[in-house]
């Protein structure tokens, strides 16, 4: 069961806009490098300079175009064994196998993350994976995870019912709530009550418990060999359910089919969107024109992200800066950021990054539990911010914890300020280099401080990215500006 409405709530914000109405750069709101960066933030996982500068030299619409195509081909699959089926009845060794394939998933999935392209499919891929939450230490199976997580990178942008139908049917869905133990006559009814609570339509919106029994008996039959999910007519219960409100011998597709009927599917779908995107607390005029373009499309997701991220709503000043990093994004991001490659031989090892956003408490594969992370404050506390900290030390320093297990490679982080506009003009430096790294712009009390820490008492005229000590300097601000508050803020 959910318990994100125990969570102290969202303070509401004061808009300047109240619907979807297109977002037109002007005087006023001109499209530059802040905007861009906004927008950039909360698609990619870790802008680069390039990228913001980039983006900026474009407009919004054909940033927005870029950012919603998929790549063409699907990565490359963690190893050969994705391709076995599981072990049956796994022995201790065989269980130890699993482990380690998981883990190994794991690494895989954030180097993905961390060496993305121009695309918001790792974004999606990690919303789907905390929206669908399915536990790797219950599953076991790494083939199963690496499937569930292949379908979502299918889907990313796709239709959102047609995702619905495909995770009915996966191998780790099926397993993770028990469906292949939903037979007639057994109606068991996890999964039943999950699809409607936290995947389709809300807690206790438009259904009722008679409803959860119904769907239950529907979606009887079910069961995974090997690694595809095979229907047992014998198991099906053929008799005639009333879900509803309507009757019939109704099977999962059926069930799938009603809840979509109802209008409350593509609202909840659209908070779910919204808070992912915007803001924890969903502005209620803006939800109703998203779920009429969900509803409008045939639930395709592409055009409510379309109309979303090109609204004038979307860049109100009071959204930019309003989200709290999650522990994924703070690691990946920061990576990525400084020009990271993760991965086996590359600059920066991708199972010291999983290790840390678990250590932040977020442990890709295993979230808590099948109602996902809870996010918001809960993802920085007293002690996970001096972890967080530590962490941005670490990248910057090329010191990783346990350095006989992970590896950092000192970063280029004289390549990285030159990819700047004015590298080579320390004023210009540091106000590009704070508005890149965090969402607000740099008042002139952080632009001093700053340049305190960059020229260490030299004149401004004095600063040269190609001097001995320029490295040293450009890392002594890096830290600063990852451990002000404004970090931790998307």
């Amino acid at each position: 069961m959910s318990n994100r409405h125990n969570l102290p709530a969202a303070p509401k914000l004061a808009y300047a806009s109240t619907g979807l109405e297109p977002y037109i750069p002007s005087a006023e709101q001109p499209w530059d490098e802040h905007r861009a960066a906004h927008l950039l933030r909360r698609t990619l996982i870790g802008p680069t300079p390039n990228e913001i500068a980039e983006a900026a030299q474009s407009t919004p619409e054909a940033v927005v175009d870029r950012l919603l195509e998929m790549p063409f081909l699907p990565p490359n699959p963690p190893a050969a064994w994705v391709n076995d089926d599981p072990f049956q009845k796994p022995s201790p060794a065989q269980r130890k196998i699993e482990r380690e394939r998981v883990d190994q998933t794991r690494a895989w999935w954030m180097s993905l993350i961390v060496n993305q392209g121009f695309s918001i499919q790792e974004r999606m891929v990690l919303f789907w994976h905390d929206h669908f939450a399915t536990q790797a230490k219950d599953v076991r199976r790494p083939q199963w995870m690496y499937l569930q997580n292949f379908l979502f990178r299918k889907h990313a942008v796709g239709n959102f019912k047609t995702l619905v139908q495909e995770v009915t049917r996966d191998p780790a869905m099926i397993y993770y709530l028990d469906s292949n133990s939903n037979q007639v006559g057994k109606p068991n009814e996890n999964y039943a009550r999950e699809l409607m609570e936290l995947f389709t339509m809300g807690e206790g919106n438009a259904y009722a418990e008679r409803d959860i029994g119904e769907a239950a008996r529907a979606l009887t039959g079910w069961v995974v060999v090997g690694k595809r999910p095979v229907f047992r007519t014998n198991r099906f219960d053929k008799g005639e359910k009333m879900f509803l409100g309507q009757r019939g011998n109704f099977n999962d597709r059926d069930i799938i089919d009603i809840i979509f009927q109802q209008p409350v599917t593509a609202e909840f779908i659209c908070g779910k969107l919204y808070r992912e995107f915007v803001y924890e607390y969903p502005d209620p005029n803006v939800i109703a024109e998203l779920a009429q373009i969900m509803r409008d499309n045939d639930y395709e997701i592409k055009p409510v992200l379309k109309a979303l991220l090109q609204s004038v709503h979307f860049f109100d000043p009071a959204l930019i800066g309003a989200k709290i990093k999650s522990p994924v994004e703070l690691v990946a991001g920061t990576a990525r950021s400084l020009g990271f490659r993760a991965g086996s031989r590359q600059s920066i090892s991708a199972e010291y990054l999983v290790y840390i956003a678990n250590v932040l408490g977020q442990k890709l594969l295993d979230p808590p539990n099948v109602a996902g992370w809870p996010g918001y404050r809960l993802w920085i506390s007293t002690s996970t911010l001096p972890e967080r900290h530590k962490m941005t030390d670490e990248m910057v320093d090329a010191k990783p914890r346990n350095p006989n297990r992970y590896t950092i490679v000192n970063p280029n982080v004289v390549g990285f300020v030159k990819a700047f506009p004015a590298p080579y003009d320390a004023e210009k430096l540091v106000r590009a280099m704070g508005e890149c790294l965090t969402p607000f712009p740099v008042d002139e009390h952080r632009r001093e401080m700053f340049l305190d820490v960059l020229l260490e008492g030299a004149d401004v005229y004095d600063w040269n990215p190609d001097d001995l000590a320029a490295p040293r300097r450009i890392k002594n601000i890096l830290k600063l500006i990852f451990e002000l508050p404004d970090y931790q803020l998307n």
